[in-house]
């Protein structure tokens, strides 16, 4: 009993001790914290008039002076911050400014040096650093970095600084080379981070939708899926018939998205093709375009084994003027008692009480007259509806 008396006491004392020690670490970190900001204040009212100094200049031809007073480790930290914001946020001769005032100080080279450091931590500091000054000679550095380091979040601070200190093209096709070697498919980080490089962005995504790998033609996908130029809609036609439906998809979606008009033997191909989201997007384009000369092709839609094309080529009639809403009401007749027809008829009914309070535009209103007036005329004579004059 005495023994287990004694075990008692001793783990009593090694938990009352192991207590003490965190409470010291605890409190010396809150005292360290607390003199760096204390630091950080000084120094913004220290340096205040510089830093207007430097805002006020950043568009003129003479160049920024460093300034007039030395900085400790931390005020050269906080400097480092805001110049860090200034070159983010700005552009062109400001940026370039910016970017010549931070060698001028010494910064470019220290973290230079410290990206050669053994130490993990620094390394990773170093490398986000060098990538908001945009130091192009820290590319093959952060490549071989980059080239070791395992899949984590710092892998990503890696690759967006090689893509922000980018010399040309080929650094950039190698970063998102050595990061597709670990197969996750983050496609639309990668473009985000590819759109952090000076180049031409829009012919990089061209190139890689023509290579090989799906890999690289995912990634061009999802950065061409902003543009809008027909020149895109040509680059992005023939993966329309790709294998691969996600590529299928994206690039219908695309290529509808940056023609002004889509021919005959496409609309055909791309509402026969058995994934119902690529014929949804189909008719929405049509719609879209106000391609009036495709009503026939939207009505036969109306019939699609689909509800979502079915709704859709409903909705997109609608908006095709006095013979596309013709052809919508005409329809619902046809199939009037059936359940596809009491759908259709409910739907014409929404569009009708949705416009009529929105008659004090004039889109809407004639929207509103041409609907209820085939309304009446076809689905409903025993209820008038009056067309505003």
């Amino acid at each position: 009993m005495y023994i287990n008396i004694e075990v008692a006491l001793k783990f009593l004392y090694v938990l009352i001790i192991l207590n003490v020690v965190f409470a010291v670490v605890v409190y010396a970190m809150k005292i360290k914290r607390l003199r760096r900001t204390r630091i950080e204040r000084r120094f913004e009212v220290k340096a205040k008039d510089y830093l207007t100094y430097v805002l006020v200049n950043l568009e003129g031809k003479e160049p920024l002076h460093a300034p007039p007073f030395s900085l400790n480790k931390v005020e050269q930290e906080v400097m480092q911050e805001r110049l860090n914001d200034m070159i983010e946020n700005f552009t062109g001769t400001p940026r370039e400014k910016c970017i010549e005032l931070c060698k001028r100080l010494g910064l470019v080279q220290y973290h230079l040096d410290r990206l050669k450091k053994s130490s993990y931590s620094v390394k990773i500091d170093a490398a986000y650093h060098l990538g908001c000054m945009r130091v192009q000679e820290a590319v093959p550095p952060l490549l071989e970095l980059l080239r070791t380091h395992k899949l984590n979040s710092s892998l990503f601070v890696i690759a967006r600084s090689i893509a922000k200190c980018a010399r040309d093209e080929q650094d950039v096709k190698e970063m998102v080379q050595i990061l597709l070697r670990h197969n996750k498919g983050f496609y639309d980080l990668l473009v985000d981070m590819i759109k952090e490089a000076d180049i031409d962005h829009g012919a990089l995504f061209a190139e890689f939708i023509q290579r090989e790998s799906n890999a690289f033609i995912q990634i061009g996908l999802c950065g061409l899926k902003d543009y809008t130029e027909p020149t895109v809609a040509s680059a992005v036609y023939r993966l329309i018939d790709s294998p691969d439906g996600t590529i299928q998809y994206k690039a219908v979606e695309i290529y509808l998205k940056s023609v002004h008009f889509i021919p005959r033997n496409v609309v055909q191909k791309l509402l026969q093709h058995p994934m119902d989201e690529v014929r949804v997007l189909a008719v929405q384009a049509i719609a879209d375009l106000k391609l009036v000369t495709y009503i026939d092709v939207m009505r036969n839609a109306l019939l699609d084994e689909s509800k979502r094309v079915s709704d859709a080529s409903a909705k997109g009639l609608l908006l095709l003027g006095e013979e596309g809403i013709a052809t919508l009401c005409g329809a619902a007749a046809e199939v009037r008692g059936s359940e596809h027809g009491k759908y259709l008829q409910m739907l014409i009914e929404e569009e009708i009480k949705s416009l009529s309070i929105q008659l004090h535009d004039l889109d809407k209103l004639t929207r509103y007259n041409s609907l209820t007036y085939h309304y009446e005329k076809t689905l409903d004579k025993s209820k008038r509806i009056y067309r505003v004059v």
